[in-house]
């Protein structure tokens, strides 16, 4: 590959996402807002169609919130073809993005697929959420044009995108992907390690993981560990990163509370009994009615919808 076929971000103008799932719809909708023309692709027509009615749903709600205007909607939408072909998708791609289902052997074989009929030249990323990009970048012929692209859920409104080298992946690759990135305001971060989770899912799960365990000691409520997140260090995150508020705290007194607190950690290494519970009673939150809280009276399209619009209010303090 001639990674140096992208001279500038605006050459890439066409864009396939392949899977219309979760993710897969808000990358395709971010990338039509900021004018590329882009192939969503599903091989299930029902799924296909759910990732369009989610994008109309999802401008509908941006243009509520004054993110967009009325008008756009139409325009945005007309950028965005439905696909259920993936060769068809990709063939004259000049960046693909997968965003299928978080599995490492059905991964590597949509990238046979996408390598085989992609344009030599075309940039490939994948979606994943902490899989190994070395390992999927295995399944393509020039893994210098391949890099991982993790996307925060909602994919159309969390600004961090976090672009993650494998070992093979170009320099030039990663600079025009955090390129394109920044064009479509996004705030992409470079993670030079191929390292299982990235920055963003390592943190999180540690802070998840520690979460369920106090539950399951008794020690506190959920709606008390969630407000104590939401009003707490949660509610300083968006104005100060971690290292930002150690060193105005002191690393003295960091240092003095990891003396005693870290012992006291759990350092489990399986998966969080609480979460291994529920997953075997078929309590799995929001799609099953029921999970940590029960949603049972509750509507998922509408729960996402405030979700969404609350993200969005944060949005605009976090860009001011």
């Amino acid at each position: 590959m001639d990674v140096h076929k992208f001279d500038s971000h605006e050459e890439i103008e066409r864009i396939a996402v392949v899977g219309s799932g979760t993710m897969g719809f808000g990358i395709a909708l971010t990338y039509a807002r900021y004018g590329r023309t882009v192939r969503l692709v599903d091989a299930d027509p029902e799924a296909l169609a759910e990732g369009m009615r989610s994008i109309e749903t999802s401008l509908q709600t941006l243009a509520d919130t004054d993110q967009i205007d009325e008008a756009e909607i139409d325009e945005i939408t007309s950028r965005i073809e439905p696909v259920d072909e993936l060769t068809e998708a990709v063939a004259d791609a000049d960046l693909v993005t997968e965003a299928v289902t978080e599995d490492m052997d059905v991964k590597r074989a949509v990238f046979e697929e996408i390598d085989a009929a992609a344009p030599a030249t075309a940039l490939l990323t994948t979606n994943t959420s902490g899989l190994s990009i070395t390992e999927i970048a295995e399944a393509v012929s020039n893994p210098e044009r391949f890099a991982g692209t993790h996307w925060f859920n909602p994919a159309h409104i969390t600004p961090l995108v976090e672009v993650i080298k494998g070992e093979a992946t170009a320099d030039e690759t990663a600079d025009v992907l955090v390129e394109l990135l920044d064009a479509v305001e996004k705030t992409p971060v470079r993670v030079e390690k191929d390292v299982l989770g990235f920055i963003g899912n390592r943190i999180q799960m540690a802070m998840i993981y520690e979460a369920f365990s106090l539950l399951d000691a008794g020690v506190a409520s959920a709606e008390d560990i969630d407000r104590a997140v939401k009003a707490g260090f949660g509610f300083r995150l968006p104005s100060m990163g971690i290292f930002e508020k150690v060193d105005q705290s002191g690393i003295d007194v960091q240092y003095a509370i990891e003396e005693y607190l870290m012992p006291e950690l759990d350092r489990g290494t399986d998966p969080n009994p609480v979460v291994t519970r529920l997953v075997e009673q078929g309590d799995l939150g929001l799609k099953t009615g029921k999970g940590v809280y029960d949603w049972s009276d509750d509507s998922p399209s509408e729960i996402y919808d405030e979700r969404d619009r609350q993200l969005l209010e944060q949005l605009r303090m976090f860009e001011s």
